[in-house]
């Protein structure tokens, strides 16, 4: 008879799997020097600020966190796989976020440990497709970034994509039947355009992007916030007619060039990263040399066909170097935040994905400590 697992020996077990397998993995960059990786800020976004989130990530160690715009204690529970396409629902302005709405949850996570790092900026539609009102958004987006900035929020992360290619995902299994998710660009190459997002040139979004850098970065500039975008993932080259004006590292550089400023960096996704068939540990190099890396991602992926076919791994398991990323990021003197991303389905565990980011959580501190010890 197989004796079940419950789910808080599970959490423990995985979170110790997570150390475990971190200390096996084989040493494949060695530095001259010492590197002071155990200042690295590993922390861990938040969905909502309920006591039970709060706790949980307490316990695993968590200091630094990605905070909700919203003040909402509601459980919020993940999906592995988005079933469709997401366009707008509607044309209606973005609605600004608010200093003391922001303050008020900052306030909230440091009275119980937490430190906030980071914030969400709001997605305009309006801007992403060229649509009227475009203005209108602009002005709420400045004000964002104010009221982040009156709040000491550092860094705002945002995405800059007509429509994501979410129905290239599927659900796999792998280790244990563990839940992954893999993407194949076979699966969406021949979708049409959808009617509410219609189709969009990469030459038009690359435009719609220079001038949104060139309005927003010097409201950055004056409010002390840094600007963290995200790459386009999955990194195909359009998706329904719709152009992903940043799914290559060349992209990548091409933007940090458009305004010559640190509060125009990327978030450094390792697992994009390695989706493009880039190494991981030079892309953090060339990125950090400039201190144009805001934000980080670290995750891993097994990779078929760059760009294209996928798998998105166990953090252990996949072919990005997670150890040598790490001594990379220490290497450039990265001093925000970085946090897991993600994580796969374990058996019998919560809304909240608890075994899974217990496992990451667990796994990234002993990179950290191994690349610190350069073990």
């Amino acid at each position: 008879m197989k004796q079940k697992t419950t789910r808080r020996a599970f959490v423990q077990s995985g979170a110790a799997a997570g150390v475990a397998s971190a200390l096996a993995v084989p040493t494949t960059v060695r530095a001259a020097d010492p590197i002071n990786a155990a200042s690295l800020k590993l922390g861990k976004g938040l969905r909502d600020l309920s006591d039970e989130t709060i706790s949980f990530f307490l316990q695993m160690g968590v200091e630094h966190v990605v905070m909700p715009g919203r003040f909402t204690t509601e459980r919020r529970s993940r999906g592995l796989v988005p079933a469709t396409a997401q366009g707008p629902q509607n044309d209606n302005p973005i609605t600004p976020l608010d200093a003391d709405e922001l303050i008020r949850i900052k306030k909230h996570l440091a009275d119980r440990g937490l430190s906030a790092e980071m914030v969400r900026l709001p997605r305009s539609w309006r801007i992403l497709h060229g649509k009227p009102g475009a203005e209108e958004d602009f002005g709420a987006l400045k004000a964002s970034i104010q009221a982040a900035g009156r709040a000491g929020i550092p860094v705002m992360e945002y995405n800059f994509t007509p429509l994501r290619g979410s129905e290239g995902y599927a659900r796999t299994t792998g280790r244990g039947d563990s839940g992954l998710r893999d993407f194949d660009h076979a699966r969406v190459e021949n979708l049409p355009p959808l009617p509410n997002v219609g189709e969009h040139s990469r030459e038009q979004m690359w435009e719609r992007l220079e001038r949104f850098l060139k309005e927003l970065v010097p409201v950055c500039e004056d409010s002390d916030v840094r600007l963290a975008l995200h790459p386009n993932d999955p990194p195909i080259p359009i998706f329904r007619g719709a152009a992903q004006p940043t799914r290559s590292l060349d992209d990548l550089k091409q933007l940090i060039d458009l305004v010559d400023s640190p509060a125009n960096g990327i978030t450094l996704d390792t697992g994009v990263t390695t989706e493009m068939g880039e190494d991981a540990a030079e892309a953090i190099r060339y990125f950090g040399s400039r201190d144009r890396i805001n934000h980080v991602h670290y995750r891993n992926v097994r990779v078929e066909i760059p760009y294209f076919k996928y798998l998105e791994t166990m953090h252990d398991e996949g072919v990005c170097d997670m150890l040598a990323a790490m001594r990379a990021f220490a290497e450039v003197g990265y001093s925000r935040l970085l946090i897991p991303d993600h994580a796969p389905e374990f058996s019998d565990d919560s809304p909240g994905s608890e075994i899974s980011w217990a496992f990451a959580l667990g796994y990234l501190r002993s990179l950290r400590h191994a690349a610190s010890e350069n073990v």
